[in-house]
This record gives C-alpha cells, structure tokens and sequence, in this order.
C-alpha cells in the first residue's frame, strides 16, 4: 500500500535521478521534469525554474500554464512573476480567470512584477474577481504598473454601486493628483450620496492643494459625513480664505460631529499661523466659561457679559463691572517676544479697556481713551510707559485694532491700516506679575486707564509674533462681513 510519505519519497529520488540523468545540463534536466509523470515533479521543477532565473526556461513555463494540474499552473505562474519576462504577459493575462483561486493570485502577482501596461485592461477586469485576496493582488500589480489610462475607468469603477471601495482608492492614490483629480470631480457633483462620498474619500486620501476646490465644494454637501472628510482634509491642506468658511460651519452646522470636526480644523489652522489664543465669544448663551477656541487652552471667566450679536456670529456686551478674567494664561507668554493683540470693539463710551495685561511695573494695554484708540507698554516699574495713539476717533461704530509689540517698537493698527507708532527698548522682560482681562484692566494700569469697556468686544485673538502689516490687513478683512 503506498502512503503519502512512500510516494513523497518516491517523487525525491526521481528528482535525483532526473539530474543525474541530465548531469552537464542542470536547466536541461529541471525543463525536461515539467512533463514528468509524477505531480510532485512538476511542481518542484516549476518552483526551482523560477529560482534559478534563467529566463530560457520562459517558454517551456508558459506552457506549464496551460497544464491540467492546477498546483503546477499556480507554481509556473509564481516563477513568471519571479523571472519577469514581458513574454509571459498574454499567457498570464489569460490565466487571470482561471478556476482556481491560487492560480488567479499569482498571474496578478507576476503581472504586477513584470509591470507590463498591456494587462492593465485585464486587471482591471480583475478587480471584480469573488475573492478578496485576488482582488487585493490584483490591486497591487495595478498600482505597481501605475498605467494612467486606467484613471478613468477606475473613477468610472468606484461609482458602481459594488465597487471594491479601499482597493480602487488605494489603486488611484498611486498615482499624481493633478492626473486623478480631474476625473474624480465630477463626481463630488453626483446624486448619488455613497459616490460622492467615496469620491471626497479619494480627493481627502492626497491632502493636495489640487483637491481643494473640489474638497471646499464639499463642505457644502447635504451630508454630514462628506462635510467632516472635507473639513479634516482641508485643514491639512491649508490655504488663504478656508478659516472664514470653517469658522462658520464649527458656529452653525446643524451636525454636532461637522461643529466638533471644525473647531478642531480650525484650531490646527490657527496653531499653524502662530495664534496661540482666541476667544470668539460664540459659547452658549449664559455660559460662565468664555472657550479659547485656538485649542491653547486659555480659557477665560465671563463675569457678568451678556451675549449679543456680534461682528461675527455672537460677541459679548462690557459694562460697569463686568468683563472676562484670563488670568495667568500660561499659553501666552509675552516675556523677551514679539506678539499681536486684536480685538473688534464698538465702543459705546469714549474711554474703555479692550485687551490688557500686567500693571504699572510691566504690561500692555489696548484701549480708548477719549475717543481715539491707543495700544501702550510699560517694561519697567521706573521706566517710561510708550504709547502708540491713533489720529482719529472711533466711538459708536465697529473697528478693528491691532496692537504689535516688536523689538524696537510698539505699532497700532486700526481696520487694518498703521496708525501710529512708538519707539521702544526692546521687548516686555517678563509675563507680567498681574493678569489679563477682556473689557477691563483689574490692576494698576500699563498705560493710561483701567476703565471698563462699555459696548459690544468680539474675535479678540492672541499671536505669538509680530504680524505683517499685509496679515493684519488680511485679518480686518477676512472678517469684517
């Protein structure tokens, strides 16, 4: 009776014989064992073909494929991948369908070793094989032959209502975005909800800034799943005008998920420009918490402001005792450092503190002061105080200030033009042993005044560096509608 170990012995020393027999012509002999009688033969001498790497064997392995034994199929299939001779392409590409599910995976493997553009088609038919794991190689040998015709009949793929979704991506991602993102736009506009999801999927896969018309297209999209990939994508893109349209979406999208999604965006994109702190005054109504919402951390207390209309969205109306106390925000150091302080004020009375810090011995105020606003800083307990004071008034309206803190001066900046400036010796030395305050200065004054602000302060925000004069402008642009 033969056993599987008496036959596996049998095969071995036929194997032996057969070099031997061929001694002189080793090649020879393993070719002449692929029409052995015996299955294991043929099957090892496939294996050891592609192992030599001697490609005048190509032929006689192209033959083996066409070989009732689906073992010998799978392993000339291997050694084709192995020896990556484009002779083997149309023989391969006719195997992709073949019955067996190994002999599928491994023509897709040699296909995508060889990297040859004429199986492009036939993997692509492929791509809709039943099993996973061939349609994964099939994936593969796709994104290693990287054939940019293919770009469109895999967008037409992925909006087909079975397509192998991560497969077709990963295939498109293989390739430069300025080829893909053409062809996958169209489909952002497409009824279908699960394509243009899949499509903003592709486009948010690159973070390239050719996506982003079409990602900022998206945020618009009715579904909320769609908005919160765009928004993600988007923040890791960047670019001039996307905090406006985000700030809007994290006040005013009716998804809970799309808000949070956006107030994170929107703090990586303010981090990014060096703000370290900003207080929009949107939180709810009566919240005792006024939210930095850079991420910073340096939340503030609202003592007693009520929430009003603001310049955007909602702000917060000062009054006689009342005003928002930020402490020792230890996110925002000011000590041997440029930084910028803005606010949008609408001041109701001629004198009034908008944004200060620190007392007499060191600190910064921003202010009115009859009328006209100012911006000053005291570095010293003996030392001068130096004030930057604008020419006009500006009580009853909105307006927008600007106080910088440079190393040789102090500027400020009003709707976004300079205004005034003031020579200085160098930086606040300190961070200021007395703390900081919206709408009031509960100290000593750095400058002129502790007064409180009456009327409505909004978007007061904190830079760790000194603006341009061009991103100051930029800033009173980007929000005064």
């Amino acid at each position: 009776m033969k056993t599987p170990f008496s036959e596996g012995f049998f095969a071995v020393l036929c194997w032996v014989w057969s070099i031997a027999l061929h001694a002189g012509t080793p090649m020879e002999g393993t070719i002449q064992n692929l029409r052995s009688e015996l299955p294991a033969v043929r099957v090892r001498a496939a294996g050891e073909l592609g192992r030599i790497g001697d490609r005048s064997a190509v032929p006689a392995l192209i033959g083996a494929l066409a070989s009732p034994d689906k073992d010998l199929r799978r392993e000339a299939a291997r050694a084709l991948g192995t020896l990556r001779d484009p002779r083997a392409v149309p023989a391969l590409i006719r195997i992709l369908d073949d019955r067996d599910r190994n002999v599928r995976f491994y023509a897709a493997s040699a296909l995508g070793q060889i990297r040859d553009v004429r199986a492009s088609k036939a993997l692509l038919a492929a791509l809709n094989d039943p099993e996973w794991n061939v349609r994964d190689q099939v994936a593969w040998a796709l994104h290693e032959i990287r054939d940019p015709t293919v770009i469109e009949k895999l967008v037409d793929a992925l909006a087909a209502p079975r397509a192998d979704v991560p497969h077709i991506v990963w295939i498109l991602k293989g390739f430069e975005p300025e080829r893909v993102v053409p062809a996958v736009e169209r489909l952002v506009r497409s009824s279908d909800t699960a394509v243009r999801l899949r499509a903003v999927t592709v486009l948010a896969g690159w973070k390239a800034p050719e996506s982003r018309r079409a990602l900022e297209a998206a945020l618009g999209d009715a579904d909320a799943r769609i908005r919160r990939i765009a928004i993600e994508a988007l923040a890791e893109i960047g670019g001039d005008g996307l905090r406006k349209r985000i700030a809007a979406l994290a006040r005013t999208d009716p998804d809970p998920t799309v808000r949070k999604a956006s107030l994170t965006a929107l703090q990586h994109l303010m981090r990014e420009r060096g703000l370290a702190g900003y207080w929009n005054f949107d939180d709810p109504p009566g919240s005792a918490t006024v939210q930095d919402v850079s991420g910073g951390g340096n939340d503030g207390e609202n003592r007693g402001c009520v929430t009003v209309p603001g310049k955007v969205g909602r702000g917060l109306r000062f009054a006689k005792g009342r005003y928002v106390e930020l402490g020792q925000p230890p996110g925002l150091p000011v000590a041997q450092q440029p930084f910028t302080v803005l606010a949008w004020a609408r001041s109701e009375t001629p004198t009034g503190v908008v944004v200060a810090r620190g007392g007499a011995w060191c600190g910064f105020s921003l202010y009115f002061k009859d009328g006209v606003p100012k911006f000053g800083i005291h570095r010293f307990r003996d030392g001068p105080t130096y004030i930057a004071a604008a020419s006009a008034k500006a009580v009853g309206d909105w307006v927008h200030l600007a106080g910088v803190v440079r190393k040789d001066r102090i500027e400020l900046y009003v709707n976004g033009e300079l205004a005034a400036t003031a020579k200085t010796k160098g930086f606040l030395p300190s961070n200021c042993g007395q703390g900081m305050e919206i709408g009031f200065d509960t100290a000593n004054s750095p400058a002129e005044i502790t007064d409180n602000f009456e009327g409505v302060i909004d978007e007061v925000k904190f830079y760790s560096k000194a603006l341009t004069p061009d991103e100051i402008a930029k800033e009173f642009r980007d929000s005064r509608d």
